[in-house]
């Protein structure tokens, strides 16, 4: 029996995940990208500039392809200026950081930047919302 439930839930799941085309959830995700949707969670009290526990939950809308990230802020050290997110996966770092450069009616633009060691190996643009 409790094997039948543990196989139900997994089916159960799966069909979740595939009727709703590769989406994060209900709503929009923090960024909205042309390959990649990324959910931010910021995880420290309102206001502190440099906080180092951020999540990262992003899925690639072409495979599905789901990927949960801790993180921190990125900010100028002598200005503290905020300057983006940073993620580390090993040899991989996903820079998630405000495009000052534009603006749209639906957000600012933001570029994510996935680097494996020191070279860019993936970009993605989109709005954050």
């Amino acid at each position: 029996m409790r094997l039948l439930m543990v196989y139900f839930f997994i089916t159960f799941a799966s069909v979740s995940c595939h009727a709703e085309g590769y989406t994060l959830h209900a709503g929009h995700p923090d960024f909205e990208g042309q390959h990649f949707d990324i959910d931010l969670k910021y995880n420290c009290p309102e206001g502190e500039m440099t906080c180092k526990d951020v999540d990262y939950d992003g899925i690639n809308k072409k495979t599905g392809a789901r990927l949960h990230l801790k993180g921190r802020v990125m900010f100028n050290s002598h200005s503290y200026d905020f300057q983006g997110y940073i993620f580390d996966n090993g040899d991989y770092s996903y820079v998630l950081n405000p495009d000052n450069s534009k603006e749209t009616d639906s957000g600012q633009v933001w570029n994510l930047n996935v680097f494996y060691k020191e070279e860019v190996i993936a970009t993605d643009q989109g709005i954050m919302h």
